[in-house]
C-alpha cells in the first residue's frame, strides 16, 4: 500500500490514505458533511498531538472562538451540528472543543476582576471632616487600682454621691463616667470640670480597666496603705504605661494604718519595683496621702489633677465630624437600646447620624447626662447616653464612633461591611466543605481498598423496608446555658469566662446556646426548653416579666438571677459539678487481722477459711466487699463473703474485738488465694459519689 498507514480504530483496523486525510483538512470545515468514520479518523489522528485550549466557567461564545482561534461562523455551525444552544454547561463546552480535535483545559476566568476587600478604616478617613480650630477641653481622669482599695469611695467624696451603696457585693462591676466640678476652697468662684471614669478593680474586669487607660488623659492610681501594691495595682500600672498616660498615686486609707511609716515604706518599695518612683523620693510621680472616707487629702488631690491637666494643654476640635468611643451599651426597659459614649472630637447633637464599630449605627433621637437629664449637645471630653440605635446588635464597649453626613452614606458603608462579612463567611464555609470532602474521600478510599483486599466487590443492597431512625441518648453531662446581662461590658467578661472552660478535657461539657443584653424574653425561654436541663443566667437584670416566669415554669427551664459576678461563677461551677458522672468511692466499715487459716471440706472440695479478729469498726456480711492486704501490698480485692460464723452461728456482722470465720465466694481449692497470719482484711462499700469540677476560672 503506497503512501498508506495503518491506524487502529476499535473494533477494526481501517486502512487510511493520508493524502485523503490532508484533503479532508483542507475542506471548508463543513463537519456536517463528514461521515462518522471520517470524523473518528480525524479525532484519533489528532489525539496524540492535540492542541490544548483554555476554557472556563460561564465562557461566552466570542471568548470560546478566540481561545480556539476559529471564526464565529465555524463555532455557530458546530453548535448547530452538536445541537447545543447555550454555553451554560462545562460538558457542552468540552464537546465543542473536542469536536475541533483539541483538548479543553479549565482555568479561572481571566476576565473576572477580583473584588478588592472593603477597607473600613480607609473609607472612614475619606468621609470624616476635620475641624478647623482646636480649643481647650475638659480633662478625662480614670481612677484605677485593686479591688476594695477605695476607688468608688473617692469618687463619691469628689462628687458628693453614694455610688458605693448602689453596688452589689461591695465591688464595682461596670465602668462609670461622671462629670465632676472640682471647686477648690481657695478659689470659690472658679468652676473646674473634670470627667472621671470609675473602673472595676476585680480581676475578672481586666478588659474594662484596659479600655479606661486607653481613653483617659490622667490615671489616678489608688493604693490602700494597709494592703500595698496588689495584683490589679500592677496591672493598672502596666495599662497606664502602655497607653503612655501620666499617673498620680493616691495613697488611700492612711487613717486605718497602725504603723504608717512602715506601711508607706513597703508601699513605696512595691511601687519602685514597678518603675513608679514618687517625687518625695526623687522621682517624677506625684503622690497624695489621703483618706477618701474621711475627706483627708482630697483638696490636695484636686489641685494635683488640675495642675497636671493644665500642663498637658488638652485640646480638641469642637467642629468637624464627631469622634467618640463607646463606654457601655445596654437595653433600658423604658428607653430601649442605649449606649454611653465619650466624645473625643466634634460636638454631638440631636439628629446626628453616627456609626459605632462596624455593625451598629444610630440617628441620635435623644441624649442624657449621668443624672438622666436631657441634653441637646455634647462637646469633647464629656460622656453622654445616646438612644436611637437602628441595628439589631448593640455597639460593643470600646467601639469607635464616627459621625456621617447622610443616611445614604451610612447605608452604603454598612452594606459594604455586611457584603464583606458574607464574602468571608462564604470563603470559610467553602474551605470547611472542601476539607470535609477531602476527609470523606480519604475515608472512602481507605474503606474501598479494605473491601477490595477482602475480595468484596458487590455494592451494599438497599434496605427493603423503611430505615429506622437512629436516636442518640440524651446527653446528661452537658450544661446548656443562656446568658443575659445589663451591659455589653459585663457580657464580655462572662463570655471570656465561658471560653476559658476546658470542654475538650472535661467530662462535663459547657454549651452556650445564646447570649445578649437586656431582659429575658419568651423566645429565649423556648430556646432553652429545646435542650435538656438548660439554665438561664440573668446578671444585673432583675426585671423578669410574669409571662416569662410562667412560661419558664411550664417548660421546666431554670432562671437564675445574680448581681455579683463571683456568686454567678460559684453557681456555674456547682451546675457543672452536678453534670459530672458519679464516681465509685470507698466507704470503709472495719478492719480485721487474720489469726489462722482453716481448711474445710465442702462436697469433696477444699476451701480455705480465714479465722480473723475484728480490730477496727465492724465487719459486715452483706452488701460489702473485702480487700486482703499483706505486708502493705494489696493481694486481692473485691471479695464477697458467702459465710460469716461466730463460734457455730451464722451472723450478719461482727463488732470490734470479736473473732469469726470468713468464707469468700470464688475462693475454692488450695492453688488460689491462701490466707496467712497477720494478713489484714478491710471491709468496705463502693458508693456512687458526686464529683467536684477542678475548673477554677482566672480571678475567682
Amino acid at each position: 500500500m503506497t503512501n498508506q498507514c495503518m491506524v487502529w480504530l476499535k473494533p477494526m483496523l481501517i486502512p487510511v490514505d493520508t493524502n485523503r486525510y490532508h484533503q479532508l483538512r483542507c475542506l471548508s470545515n463543513n463537519y456536517k458533511s463528514l461521515s462518522i468514520n471520517e470524523q473518528k479518523m480525524r479525532i484519533e489522528l489528532n489525539k496524540r498531538n492535540a492542541q490544548t485550549v483554555d476554557v472556563w466557567d460561564q465562557i461566552t461564545a466570542d471568548q470560546l472562538a478566540d481561545s480556539m482561534n476559529v471564526s464565529m461562523n465555524e463555532l455557530r455551525e458546530t453548535m448547530r451540528t452538536l445541537k447545543i444552544q447555550y454555553l451554560n454547561d462545562n460538558r457542552e463546552i468540552s464537546r465543542i472543543v473536542k469536536f475541533f480535535g483539541k483538548k479543553p483545559i479549565f482555568i479561572q476566568n481571566p476576565y473576572h476582576q477580583k473584588k478588592v476587600d472593603f477597607d473600613f478604616d480607609q473609607q472612614m478617613k475619606t468621609v470624616l471632616r476635620t475641624g478647623r480650630e482646636r480649643v481647650s477641653r475638659v480633662p478625662i481622669v480614670t481612677i484605677m487600682g485593686h479591688v476594695d482599695h477605695g476607688k468608688t469611695t473617692l469618687l463619691d467624696t469628689l462628687r458628693n454621691s453614694e455610688l458605693v451603696k448602689q453596688e452589689f457585693g461591695g465591688i464595682t462591676q461596670h465602668i462609670g463616667a461622671f462629670v465632676v466640678s472640682l471647686d477648690q476652697q481657695n478659689k470659690p468662684k472658679t468652676k473646674e470640670l473634670v470627667t472621671f471614669l470609675d473602673t472595676p478593680g476585680h480581676k475578672a474586669f481586666s478588659a474594662m480597666r484596659e479600655r479606661g487607660a486607653n481613653i483617659t488623659d490622667i490615671v489616678v492610681l489608688v493604693v490602700a496603705t494597709d494592703d500595698g501594691v496588689m495584683e490589679q495595682t500592677i496591672e493598672s500600672i502596666s495599662f497606664a504605661n502602655t497607653s503612655n498616660v501620666p499617673i498620680i498615686v493616691a495613697i488611700n486609707k492612711v487613717d486605718k494604718s497602725v504603723n504608717l511609716n512602715t506601711d508607706l515604706q513597703l508601699l513605696k518599695t512595691g511601687l519602685r519595683a514597678q518603675g513608679i518612683v514618687l517625687e518625695e523620693d526623687g522621682g517624677d510621680i506625684q503622690s497624695i496621702r489621703m483618706s477618701a472616707l474621711k475627706g483627708i487629702g482630697v483638696e490636695e488631690l484636686k489641685e494635683a489633677i488640675l495642675a497636671l491637666a493644665e500642663t498637658l494643654e488638652l485640646k480638641a476640635y469642637t467642629d468637624g465630624s464627631v469622634e467618640a468611643v463607646v463606654l457601655e451599651s445596654s437595653v433600658d426597659p423604658k428607653k430601649g437600646k442605649t449606649a454611653s459614649v465619650l466624645v473625643k472630637n466634634g460636638t454631638l447633637k440631636k439628629g446626628d447620624l453616627i456609626i459605632a464599630g462596624q455593625n451598629s449605627w444610630a440617628k441620635v433621637r435623644a441624649m442624657f447626662d449621668e443624672w438622666g437629664n436631657v441634653v441637646q449637645k455634647c462637646g469633647p471630653g464629656y460622656p453622654v447616653q445616646v438612644i436611637g440605635w437602628r441595628e439589631e446588635s448593640l455597639p460593643d464597649a470600646g467601639d469607635n464612633v464616627w459621625q456621617l453626613e447622610s443616611e445614604k452614606q451610612v447605608k452604603e458603608i454598612m452594606g459594604s461591611v455586611k457584603a464583606r462579612e458574607r464574602r468571608v463567611k462564604a470563603e470559610m464555609d467553602a474551605n470547611a466543605a472542601q476539607k470535609k470532602l477531602e476527609e470523606h474521600l480519604k475515608t472512602y478510599k481507605e474503606e474501598l481498598i479494605a473491601l477490595r483486599s477482602a475480595g468484596i466487590r458487590r455494592k451494599r443492597k438497599k434496605a427493603s423496608g423503611p430505615r429506622e431512625k437512629m436516636l442518640s441518648p440524651e446527653e446528661e453531662n452537658v450544661l446548656n446555658v443562656v446568658v443575659k446581662c445589663d451591659v455589653t461590658g459585663s457580657l464580655e467578661v462572662l463570655l471570656n469566662l465561658f471560653e476559658s472552660y476546658p470542654n475538650d478535657k472535661s467530662e462535663a461539657k459547657l454549651r452556650l446556646l445564646h447570649y445578649g443584653v437586656g431582659a429575658i424574653t419568651e423566645n429565649e425561654v423556648e430556646l432553652g426548653a429545646c435542650f435538656a436541663r438548660t439554665v438561664i443566667y440573668s446578671f444585673n437584670v432583675n426585671v423578669v416579666s410574669p409571662q416569662v416566669n410562667k412560661l419558664a415554669k411550664d417548660l421546666d427551664v431554670c432562671i437564675k438571677r445574680f448581681n455579683v459576678i463571683y456568686h454567678l461563677v460559684d453557681d456555674l461551677k456547682k451546675e457543672i459539678s452536678d453534670r459530672l458522672p458519679l464516681i465509685d468511692e470507698e466507704v470503709v466499715f472495719g478492719e480485721a487481722m487474720v489469726q489462722q487459716e482453716f481448711i474445710v471440706n465442702d462436697r469433696n472440695k477444699k476451701i480455705p477459711v480465714a479465722g480473723v479478729r475484728c480490730v477496727k469498726g465492724v465487719l459486715k456480711k452483706s452488701n460489702c466487699l473485702y480487700r486482703v492486704v499483706r505486708g502493705g501490698q494489696e493481694v486481692s480485692n473485691g471479695l464477697t463473703v458467702s459465710s460469716m460464723r461466730h463460734i457455730k452461728d451464722e451472723v450478719e456482722s461482727v463488732k470490734k474485738d470479736v473473732e469469726c470465720g470468713l468464707r469468700f465466694d470464688g475462693v475454692i481449692g488450695l492453688e488460689g488465694l491462701r490466707f496467712q497470719s497477720s494478713d489484714a482484711l478491710v471491709c468496705y462499700e463502693l458508693r456512687k459519689m458526686k464529683q467536684k469540677t477542678p475548673w477554677s476560672p482566672k480571678g475567682f
